[in-house]
């Protein structure tokens, strides 16, 4: 239930800063349609800040549930994108750099199964020296078609594990991974 009032209260202040800007501004919202079919939920809004600059916040939400055992995480991340040659401004082919923070919990009940997961928290926070490509389009009616990949540095990687907890916890180090394949609308084109 936290993580549901952490992932709402986020949500709120993303579209807080979406609706509060000046009017003259050029906004790009995106969803991730592929990762709502697999239960990872995720919003960003690109705001322009010249015709080649802008800065994306993306705000997401997983769970899943399988066999006794729950995950949830709650990834925000915050890009810097610089676009080359754009046509439509913020568009075509850019270069990024992130900043990400990812909070996921896995908790497993179910005491038949064969590996046990146990309790634990898993909080990563990458700062800096992350960067990446993509490239979007868009149509004449306003539609956004965003895709991109970056990869980056975990600075900071907690585990806490419950005191009873014995099991084997595997980590993907400090590489931290993130990609977008975003559908949305640009407002104030």
């Amino acid at each position: 239930m936290k993580t549901l009032k952490v992932f709402a209260l986020t949500t709120c202040f993303l579209l807080t800063g979406l609706f509060s800007q000046d009017a003259q501004a050029q906004i790009d919202v995106t969803i991730n349609p592929i990762g709502a079919l697999f239960g990872s939920f995720s919003v960003g809004g690109d705001f322009a800040l010249t015709e080649s600059i802008s800065v994306e916040g993306v705000v997401g939400f997983s769970s899943r549930k399988d066999d006794g055992t729950k995950y949830s995480a709650i990834p925000i991340t915050a890009f810097g994108k610089y676009y080359f040659n754009p046509k439509n401004g913020i568009d075509k082919f850019y270069v990024s750099a992130f900043m990400r923070f990812v909070n996921r919990k896995y908790k497993d009940n179910d005491d038949n199964d064969s590996f046990n997961y146990g309790d634990f928290t898993n909080t990563r926070f990458v700062v800096g020296v992350g960067v990446g490509v993509g490239y979007k389009v868009i149509s004449k009616g306003g539609f956004v078609f965003d895709i991109g990949l970056a990869g980056g540095r975990a600075f900071i990687n907690n585990t806490k594990t419950d005191d009873n907890f014995s099991g084997l916890i595997l980590t993907s180090g400090d590489l931290m991974l993130t990609g977008k394949l975003g559908i949305g609308y640009r407002f104030n084109k």
